[in-house]
């Protein structure tokens, strides 16, 4: 398949463009800029670079279209989100031929607090503050793949850790600036996780058998879990002892929120999901390190 990806320089994107490359596709990747270090990154890799701007989906709506499937991974990540993220994938859907597939990054956020029993697809949604717009976005981009006859999967991703990346640098680097990783409340709440390039396998499989209008995944919100609930504070000492930080220390929400925003209430969520009904319909099965044998061998991963 030819695949235009969204975000594909970023964390999730990269993951996903890796994946679909060494299963034989062709992938587009939306870039601000050709000459950024990333972007070459992603040229290197045998990624064809489209200019544009997720803020203007005018930009890159027409290539996008021009394509089998598209993965949107890209998100603004500031108080613009939810905005912008709803402008580009109904820009895309509205752009995108008949027979095409698009799949959507969601994330486990929309549950919200789950407490320590496993959620399913099926559980109602809470999602904290900082992504309460996602349901409905979710929603509109299933609604309208069917009726453009598109096939469609949403996905709900796990805390993402591999290489380095994703949430997980975000405490490194507290512990390297400051010899201490503060984690919001108390540390003993819980994440499910998957490793980057797990994900970018579930990804591909998602778009291809969306593609092929399988009903166990068109038309289908899927999570992707590698493991339902790991303890934050026993992730974060595994980054400390890695990094040689001096301690790992609670950081009261309300003062936590005074730096993170809303972010530090969902650093704070106490999550247990469910994945297995992704590695049922997708054929997936995890197959890289859990996130503390990862996360133990910080930073030569």
């Amino acid at each position: 398949m030819r695949i235009f990806a969204t975000g594909a320089t970023g964390f999730i994107g990269l993951g996903v463009a890796r994946a679909a490359l060494d299963a034989g596709h062709q992938v587009t990747g939306l870039v601000r800029s050709t000459t950024s270090s990333s972007a070459r990154d992603l040229a290197e890799l045998g990624v064809a670079l489209e200019l544009g701007d997720l803020n203007d989906p005018q930009t890159f709506v027409a290539s996008a279209a021009e394509h089998d499937a598209v993965v949107h991974t890209a998100s603004t990540n500031d108080a613009s989100a939810g905005a912008v993220d709803q402008a580009a994938v109904v820009a895309v859907l509205a752009a995108m031929p008949s027979g095409s597939a698009l799949v959507y990054t969601s994330g486990a956020w929309v549950y919200g607090n789950t407490g320590r029993r496993p959620v399913t697809e099926s559980a109602a949604v809470d999602p904290t503050d900082l992504v309460a717009w996602r349901p409905a976005v979710e929603q509109q981009v299933l609604s309208t793949a069917a009726q453009r006859g598109i096939g469609v999967s949403v996905l709900r991703p796990a805390m993402v850790h591999g290489h380095g990346g994703g949430v997980f640098a975000l405490l490194a680097r507290m512990g390297r600036d400051g010899g201490v990783i503060r984690l919001p409340g108390d540390g003993r709440n819980h994440w499910p996780t998957v490793h980057v390039d797990d994900l970018g396998t579930a990804y591909v499989s998602a778009l291809e058998q969306a593609a092929a209008r399988n009903p166990k995944v068109d038309g289908r919100i899927l999570n992707v879990v590698a493991e339902e609930a790991v303890e934050v504070v026993t992730m974060a000492e595994a980054i400390r002892t890695a990094i040689g930080a001096d301690t790992v220390a609670p950081w009261p929400v309300d003062e936590a929120r005074q730096q993170l925003g809303l972010f530090a209430d969902a650093l704070a969520l106490n999550q247990s999901v469910d994945g297995r009904e992704a590695r049922r319909v997708l054929e997936w099965s995890p197959q890289r390190p859990d996130a503390i044998t990862d996360l133990t061998a910080w930073p030569h991963q």
